[in-house]
């Protein structure tokens, strides 16, 4: 017998082999969709097996083709493409608006806390506070009023704050990263320290000046004063606000990736925090969402199909995994031209 370790599997739609415990019972067979809800089930399995004879040489964690497919399924909610006319786009729209306006999340806690969160930004700015108060006040919002309504949520786009991006982005990676933290079944003081180092990952960037950091093509030279965001929000967090050094890592980590090729440091692997893992996806998904990211998307439903292309290489097999299944498959909320 042959031990396989869960993360040769959670890229896997349909079981290729049998899977056996350490007493040699079959646990799933050949053939079986291999649900959320399974993957959940092995992860308390200590030891997990297969046939040496069926042990497929060809596994990859990056290897998303079978999660790609079920995006597919569905022709229906298909991507819009070049032959999709106006009328139908403007259909898809007004019924993604309609949709994400059922009252999951009251519009009031919403607004109460971006406007928190704008004074918070504001006042780090201006004044040069060195209080997170108000964002462990913001913090406790989202984790006592948000979370506990998430499995009410039909699309990762109901929990979205719309508005000037630079200050709902802050807003909108920390309630995303909060539900994450929450479905990996992290414990409380984890998903606490996530909602806030998530909601602080760019606040280097207030120490940068606003034509670069707004400015839609950089230069290298800018890029790379752009990069310096990630050390400047460290020392802020760690040093003038005086958090924990988990909380600082993530602003210092959010943009290294799983493979090495991220900055400030290139690190991989398990050099990266988890914390960091998670608010990394967090953040790309919401650049994506809000027509902000590397690339151009049409629909949240492409946002997913972007990520899973990163893979492995990005992030985390556990973490990316959890992501795209967190809510359903069908969040094809269109990108919102009035989001500004």
């Amino acid at each position: 017998m042959q031990l396989i370790s869960i993360n040769d599997l959670i890229n896997h739609k349909i079981l290729p082999f049998d899977l056996y415990n350490e007493n040699g019972k079959i646990i799933f067979r050949n053939g079986e969709i291999l649900t959320p809800g399974k993957i959940l089930q092995l992860k308390y399995i200590p030891e997990i097996y297969i046939e040496d004879s069926k042990k497929e040489d060809s596994f990859h964690e990056d290897n998303n083709d079978e999660i790609l497919e079920i995006l597919d399924e569905d022709e229906d909610l298909d991507e819009f493409d070049e032959e999709v006319n106006e009328e139908k786009t403007d259909y898809a729209k007004e019924a993604f608006l309609k949709e994400s306006k059922k009252p999951v999340i009251s519009e009031e806690i919403k607004v109460e806390i971006s406007n928190n969160y704008k004074e918070a930004m504001d006042n780090f700015i201006e004044e040069g506070t060195n209080d997170p108060s108000l964002c462990i006040d913001i913090r406790d919002n989202i984790v006592e009023e948000i979370l506990p309504e998430v499995h009410k949520i039909l699309y990762r786009s109901q929990l979205k704050v719309y508005g000037d991006y630079y200050y709902a982005h802050g807003i909108n990676v920390a309630m995303l990263s909060a539900m994450l933290a929450h479905k990996m079944h992290l414990n409380n003081q984890q998903v606490n320290d996530i909602t806030l180092a998530a909601m602080l990952h760019d606040i280097g960037k207030i120490q940068l000046p606003d034509v670069v950091i707004k400015k839609q093509s950089p230069t290298i030279s800018e890029i790379k004063l752009l990069q310096l965001h990630t050390r400047l929000g460290y020392n802020t967090i760690r040093k003038e606000l005086g958090l924990a050094e988990n909380i600082a890592q993530v602003a210092l980590q959010h943009h290294e990736k799983s493979d090495g090729s991220g900055y400030p440091f290139g690190i991989s692997g398990d050099f990266i925090s988890l914390e960091s893992h998670i608010v990394s996806i967090c953040n790309i998904y919401d650049q994506l969402t809000s027509g902000k990211g590397e690339v151009k998307i049409k629909n949240s439903k492409e946002a997913i199909k972007y990520i899973l292309e990163l893979g492995t290489k990005c992030f985390k097999s556990d973490v990316l995994y959890t992501f795209v299944h967190m809510t359903n498959y069908n969040d094809f909320a269109p990108i919102l031209t009035d989001y500004y």
